[in-house]
């Protein structure tokens, strides 16, 4: 994936596509993704996470192996589709989540989530230099760009693959059968409803406004300063692995602000730095704002998803974060399509000050909906 994130853009471009279908392809994978994540999340909380684990991680490498292989507008379509149903952590947000709080009490899941993050972190910084290869490969094999990019595909899906064997080693915690339980876990309970309502609001919010943000970041570099996966690649691995090591620092900023503060803080800093990026125009200045808009957004990550994993009981953990990210994902399907018309028709900047206004949003409703009146540093996750 993080290979992907990075070339994904660049190499439809390549292909001779222009930002309206890019993001039309982008946007394919988006919608998929948010009925992905609600019914896997939904199924996984009925019929245990494993499953739902080795289907993400079939589709994930499914779609590496389309896009090896074809370069047609349609197939890709079709591998964006199969691909979002194994998007970031195979099964995804929802049913990881849901398996971790199978697995641990809510005193243990931060330093969980905090792992994965650094876990995820390494992995995605390693990806991403991969992004330089097709550079290599064309250089090295005298191939053109475009063969250069379905050899690192071939990759891609190697690695996927691998995952697979770690995945069938997982052992599960199968859900109770009975018919009551069945019954009972049929819909969330009434006192569920209005804090997953509330907070799917807040993450469909967050997922639009970063989707106009991030969907077409790479693009936005290789149309505004003419730069590559190859250059991108190390700044996309320098942030993610920045990102690592600010990690470190989330307890000491939880306990000190609470979780909600400190995701209402990241949110408007992430705003104004997009701001700041979107009228840059010197090269090494947008650089620089992009890394540091990238470690801010991803520093809340793991405190988010804790927040969330705490929000309802544990049985309807998943089905909870399904639902909050079906609402976020859904309403991020339209970002990447209305970015690319924004960078045809009105400005390259538009979509970033987009993006920014509703990350604005996103921390306002948080402080609104989640903040306590008075939220002490010993009530956080982190505590300890």
């Amino acid at each position: 994936m993080g290979s992907l994130q990075v070339v994904r853009a660049i190499y439809f471009a390549l292909l001779g596509y222009g930002p309206i279908e890019i993001g039309l392809l982008l946007s394919i994978a988006t919608f998929v993704s948010a009925i992905h994540h609600i019914t896997f999340g939904m199924l996984s909380d009925k019929f245990g996470r494993k499953l739902f684990f080795i289907f993400g991680g079939v589709f994930a490498t499914m779609r590496m192996i389309i896009f090896a292989a074809s370069s047609d507008f349609w197939m890709l379509a079709i591998g964006q589709g199969i691909g979002a149903m194994g998007e970031g952590a195979g099964a995804g947000q929802p049913v990881v989540s849901g398996y971790i709080a199978d697995k641990t009490n809510i005193e243990k899941r931060s330093s969980i989530f905090s792992t994965l993050a650094v876990t995820n972190g390494l992995a995605s910084t390693a990806g991403s230099l991969m992004a330089g290869l097709p550079t290599y490969f064309q250089s090295h094999l005298g191939i053109n760009l475009v063969r250069a990019h379905s050899l690192l595909f071939w990759i891609d899906a190697a690695c996927s693959a691998v995952a697979l064997l770690f995945i069938l080693l997982l052992r599960d915690i199968k859900p109770v059968k009975s018919k009551v339980a069945l019954q009972e876990r049929t819909s969330l309970k009434a006192s569920s409803r209005g804090v997953i309502a509330r907070f799917a609001l807040v993450r469909s919010t967050s997922g639009l406004g970063w989707g106009f943000i991030d969907s077409l970041l790479s693009l936005y570099f290789f149309i505004q300063f003419g730069v590559g996966g190859e250059v991108l690649g190390p700044i996309y691995a320098g942030a993610r692995f920045l990102s690592v090591f600010s990690y470190m620092f989330i307890p000491r900023v939880v306990n000190l602000f609470g979780e909600i503060s400190s995701l209402v803080a990241s949110r408007l800093i992430t705003a104004g730095l997009t701001v700041m990026f979107s009228l840059a125009k010197w090269y090494p200045l947008a650089v620089f704002l992009m890394v540091t808009l990238r470690v801010v957004i991803m520093f809340t990550m793991p405190i988010r998803q804790s927040f969330a994993t705490g929000i309802v009981e544990k049985d309807e953990t998943a089905t909870a974060i399904g639902v909050s990210n079906f609402a976020r994902m859904s309403l991020r399907t339209v970002a990447p399509t209305m970015a690319g018309y924004m960078f045809e028709a009105v400005s390259l900047s538009m979509p970033f000050l987009t993006g920014a206004l509703l990350l604005a949003i996103n921390g306002l409703l948080y402080r609104t909906f989640f903040q306590p009146k008075k939220e002490p540093a010993s009530g956080s996750n982190y505590g300890g």
